[in-house]
């Protein structure tokens, strides 16, 4: 969720360890402050409480511990009641891929982003974003655990099928979608889920609203 915000990787990565990641220093200190409430006992050593209100006013800690503790509630109640993380609503995604191809970014940037947006926001197991170059489909975009071809001939297993007949393919939890331009096949976009059931009835008009959006770029 954070990167649909545009958080860098290095900042996530940075997160795990906020105490030496060259976050700007009233950001370290709120971090290391949400660190020390989440941690055991929720207990925030005197030097981490008296770093934070350096940097914020005793109004804004107390906002900040408050948004910390909800969290923390919401976090502890799903992991308790075995609640499934919530999937992004389809028309913010939708809106989100609008925005990533409205901001002019080159192809393959726009790509990443819209495989970041599903890969995220609804939890694809796999995402391949390829783009129709001549008799072939170009990888433009991956997010998934297997390595991924560089490109696919058209006819060439699912994706290339789909290429070649701009038909939407659908089997158990895999969904393949072309991104159409009129009756071209600018590109397909490959996903599975890990929620099979959900595939024909949810997944794939939301995949089908993402080609159309993505068409006006791939084109």
């Amino acid at each position: 969720m954070a990167k649909q915000f545009g958080v860098s990787d290095a900042a996530l990565d940075g997160l795990k360890d906020p105490g030496r990641h060259p976050f700007p220093p009233e950001q370290k200190a709120a971090f290391l402050f949400a660190d020390a409430m989440t941690d055991g006992p929720g207990h925030v050593p005197d030097p981490v409480y008296q770093e934070v209100r350096r940097h914020f006013s005793e109004a804004q800690v107390v906002e900040i511990a408050c948004v910390v503790g909800l969290f923390n509630y919401f976090n502890r109640f799903n992991n308790a009641l075995h609640v499934e993380v919530t999937l992004t609503d389809p028309d913010v995604l939708v809106r989100r891929v609008e925005e990533a191809v409205a901001a002019g970014s080159p192809v393959a940037d726009v790509c990443e982003r819209v495989a970041d947006i599903l890969h995220q926001g609804r939890r694809y197991v796999r995402v391949g974003l390829f783009q129709r170059d001549k008799e072939r489909l170009a990888l433009r975009a991956w997010r998934g655990p297997a390595s991924p071809p560089a490109s696919l001939r058209l006819g060439e297993g699912d994706v290339g099928a789909t290429g070649t007949s701009g038909a939407t393919r659908v089997a158990g939890p895999r969904l393949v979608v072309p991104v159409l331009a009129g009756s071209f096949v600018a590109g397909v976009i490959d996903v599975e889920s890990d929620r099979p059931a959900a595939i024909e009835e949810e997944d794939r008009p939301l995949v089908e609203r993402v080609a159309t959006v993505l068409a006006l770029r791939l084109t």
